[in-house]
């Protein structure tokens, strides 16, 4: 009976997605205060730079609106893709930009796009530093290996 509910208690943490990396959960969240329209919560979540380059007001409500539109945070199928995964490209650029290590995060967007973002692990947290819509054939195409 201890080995069934020590089983359970692993497959709960597995099917609740505990096991997401770090740089998955933030833009989980990030999503999760922008559909409850809490402006401030969503901008604790990027960069400064990301922030001088789209409005807050404007990039809150496009956030809440891909939510609204994949009908749950859990629904925009938010995954970290490897490098390995990633055109050498695009690495040897993400390297060259952020020294630091970097994320790249991808989920789905409305109108046959997907959204990417960088995520910077600092030396005190993870900040979201860049994102871009594109088509899911440009991903195909230029983004994965």
């Amino acid at each position: 009976m201890k080995n069934i509910s020590i089983l359970l208690v692993i497959l709960s943490f597995i099917l609740s997605g505990c096991f997401n990396p770090a740089s998955v959960a933030i833009v989980e969240d990030m999503y999760t205060e922008a559909l409850v329209e809490n402006d401030e919560g969503v901008m604790s979540y990027f960069g400064m730079s990301y922030l001088e380059a789209h409005p807050i007001e404007e990039l809150a409500d496009e956030l809440a609106e891909q939510v609204r539109y994949a009908q749950g945070v859990k629904l925009l199928n938010i995954v970290e893709v490897r490098q390995n995964q990633l055109n050498s490209e695009i690495v040897a650029d993400l390297d060259e930009t952020y020294q630091d290590e970097w994320h790249f995060i991808v989920l789905d967007a409305p109108d046959e796009q997907i959204m990417t973002w960088v995520v910077l692990k600092t030396a005190s947290q993870y900040e979201i530093v860049d994102g871009e819509l594109i088509s899911i054939e440009e991903y195909q195409e230029d983004v994965l290996k």
